[in-house]
């Protein structure tokens, strides 16, 4: 059966509105689109079939994408990201895609489209042009006066001493990794990351590093796949699984990785029992926003069922944790913020359940 279609003019103000917005629910775009675009007549069930075709539209293009074969490590960083052809899949002998020069400079892996027609994501110069906004946003955001900075130029001196004195080209080309990553250039950290994995594919913290660099230069999708290759290279309830789990749950309620195939503990009971033990193996660490947000229930990246007072004070609780803990303000300022609504939506859950 195919999805109802929408006028064309309503379908590009929705679209507008999705990747300006993409986290934007059904009500508060509604409300935009009758402020912006009144002459539409946008109703809910307009709206609605809008929505249903964009997702028709993602969907063929995610068939485009799965029919090809999965790619992984290098391979991945040269492929088109619209529809993952590499250059030599192109039938004009090229040997290199068109890049982004803003990615350039900004020091961001290279991102490759293979031209303005890309069938697998049409129109993707412009939505790869709110991704550098966002991006921006996102910075702005982690922004903490460069101590993590700092903290990042220590671990790669202290890698970089332990390969100095044992020679090993993996701690080598992970320090490497780390100097680079200190200097916030995302693409020489990538690079040498990817180097140490294909070195020794069976260790997992070059993964791990390599879904930090990719999550910091807004590259969700393949940090996601990193993260979650560190947490399967990982002994189960150690401090680092519990890092890569959280990590690697962080890029997956992303909108942008709405697309992307889910583990099999992504459903509520299994996230609400992850988290636990997320937390339990990490207590010190910024772990604690993956119970929160899962407790919370209000992420529509899975299907949340409701959620009792008690849970809506623990998903409080550590939601004040993680923000004691980052060193970024804005971030602590929005942790604490959500920490009140938390306890404001339990209380607000006693205050019915009495009456």
């Amino acid at each position: 059966m195919c999805e109802p279609c929408a006028p064309d003019a309503l379908l590009e103000a929705v679209r507008g509105l999705r990747v300006a917005e993409p986290d934007l629910g059904l009500k508060p775009l509604l409300a935009k689109l009758r402020e912006q675009r009144p002459e539409l007549g946008a109703g809910t069930k307009e709206v609605r079939e809008a929505l249903a075709t964009l997702k028709a539209e993602s969907e063929a293009a995610a068939r485009v994408i799965a029919a090809r074969r999965a790619p992984s490590g290098v391979s991945l960083s040269l492929r088109c990201i619209g529809c993952l052809r590499l250059p030599s899949e192109m039938p004009d002998g090229r040997e290199k895609h068109p890049i982004c020069d803003k990615c350039k400079e900004l020091k961001l892996p290279t991102t490759y489209l293979c031209g303005m027609s890309c069938p697998g994501n049409p129109g993707a110069w412009e939505v790869h042009g709110v991704f550098h906004k966002k991006l921006r946003k996102q910075q702005k955001s982690l922004e903490d006066g460069g101590a993590m900075q700092q903290q990042d130029r220590e671990l790669a001196e202290e890698w970089a001493q332990r390969a100095a004195q044992t020679g090993d080209e993996y701690e080598e080309l992970l320090a490497k990794g780390m100097r680079y990553a200190a200097k916030q250039d995302w693409r020489k950290a990538g690079k040498a990351l990817r180097e140490a994995i294909a070195l020794r594919p069976d260790e997992p913290l070059a993964y791990q590093n390599l879904g930090a660099a990719l999550a910091n230069s807004g590259h969700y999708v393949e940090a996601a796949q990193r993260y979650l290759d560190a947490k399967e290279r990982m002994p189960v309830g150690s401090v680092e699984w519990a890092k890569a789990t959280a990590r690697a749950f962080d890029m997956l309620r992303k909108a942008e990785c709405a697309e992307v195939a889910k583990p099999e503990w992504w459903n509520d009971e299994g996230l609400k029992a992850l988290s636990a033990r997320v937390v339990r193996a990490a207590p010190n660490d910024l772990t604690h926003i993956m119970r929160a947000v899962v407790l919370s229930g209000q992420c529509n990246a899975w299907e949340a069922g409701p959620r009792s007072a008690a849970e809506l004070e623990e998903a409080a609780a550590h939601f004040d944790r993680f923000a004691a803990l980052t060193t970024a303000p804005a971030m602590k300022a929005e942790k604490a913020l959500l920490a009140d609504w938390c306890r404001n939506l339990a209380q607000s859950s006693r205050d019915s359940y009495d009456a």
